[in-house]
């Protein structure tokens, strides 16, 4: 069974505006593209995480909307904030179905029933028509049976 994390991406205004964050903050990780997610304390289940491919979740205005593959965990220690966890994520954003959930600090995990379902490769600034339309609607539309 996967075991995922899921994290808020706090100050971004859609996928698209995370997408920018994401690629400006790639680093190379043992030879991958890689970006770092920052965080106070590394999972106690990290290398369980790791070894089932587990994947961090990030909501962006109340919703699922990505995720990135776990490739590592590093304890880092900053002068600004001293020993932090920099959870190294693959560079590849895979988009979800938007999911709805509400605000939390820090990380959780993520159970595997409430995983959303992948959409596909995430490449920036390709728009569907789906997405289009707010989300608030859209989930309207979606428990009225239309979508």
């Amino acid at each position: 069974m996967h075991k995922h994390i899921i994290k808020l991406a706090v100050g971004v205004d859609n996928l698209e505006h995370f997408y920018q964050i994401q690629q400006a903050e790639t680093v190379d990780y043992n030879g991958q593209p890689a970006v770092p997610c920052w965080t106070r304390y590394k999972p106690k289940s990290a290398d369980e995480i790791l070894d089932n491919d587990g994947s961090i979740y990030r909501v962006v205005k109340n919703r699922i909307v990505c995720r990135h593959k776990i490739l590592g965990f590093e304890m880092v220690e900053t002068a600004a904030h001293g020993t932090m966890c920099a959870i190294m994520q693959d560079a590849e954003m895979i988009e979800t179905v938007a999911m709805p959930k509400r605000a939390f600090q820090g990380w959780r995990y993520l159970k595997e029933s409430d995983v959303p379902p992948d959409k596909g490769v995430y490449r920036g600034g390709l728009v569907t028509s789906a997405d289009e339309i707010d989300p608030q609607m859209l989930e309207e539309l979606k428990e009225a049976g239309l979508l």
